[in-house]
């Protein structure tokens, strides 16, 4: 019995791999009802990393670097002060090989990395500050841009930012 199972669950793997239809970890897939229809990316099925570095590829970034990017958080995040409000906000999203960013995904945690549900005056702050970044510099590689996945991690204390990652 237990080989049949083992036996089972490699032949349904074996076959989702056959049709295509297994998610990488990670994938942000399409949400119609939180996602721009109209934004476009160069290779749907062959999304980076930021940080991945392949041989002939110029990284992802964001043109001033992260100290630029901090900048509309530091001067736009009003946070209100609360005891109760400590973890992380990480929101991901997508980069176009236009440096335009959608499929934007939060998620929240405490500092013991358990699900937390934030105030939604700071996830919602900083999901439209984050938004709002224009200036994305796409993977380069061979002459061609490529889209991206990028995300931003907020360490939250007392309802302030101490920290954005990475």
């Amino acid at each position: 019995m237990k080989y049949s199972i083992i036996i089972f669950a490699l032949l349904l793997f074996r076959s989702s791999l056959a049709q295509n239809k297994y998610i990488d970890v990670g994938d942000i897939q399409f949400n119609t009802s939180t996602d721009n229809v109209n934004f476009k990316m160069c290779d749907e099925n062959n999304i980076k990393q930021y940080y991945s570095r392949y041989s002939s590829d110029n990284p992802a970034g964001y043109k001033g670097e992260k100290r630029n990017m901090e900048k509309p958080f530091l001067q736009n995040y009003k946070y209100p002060i609360s005891k109760t409000q400590n973890g992380y906000i990480t929101i991901r999203f997508i980069v176009n090989c236009y440096g335009e960013s959608d499929r934007f995904r939060v998620e929240e945690m405490d500092f013991s990395y358990q699900s937390k549900k934030f105030n939604s005056k700071i996830s919602s702050q900083l999901l439209n500050i984050t938004k709002q970044l224009k200036n994305w510099i796409p993977r380069n590689g061979n002459g061609q841009n490529y889209d991206f996945y990028q995300y931003l991690t907020f360490k939250i204390k007392d309802g302030q930012i101490i920290k954005i990652l990475p």
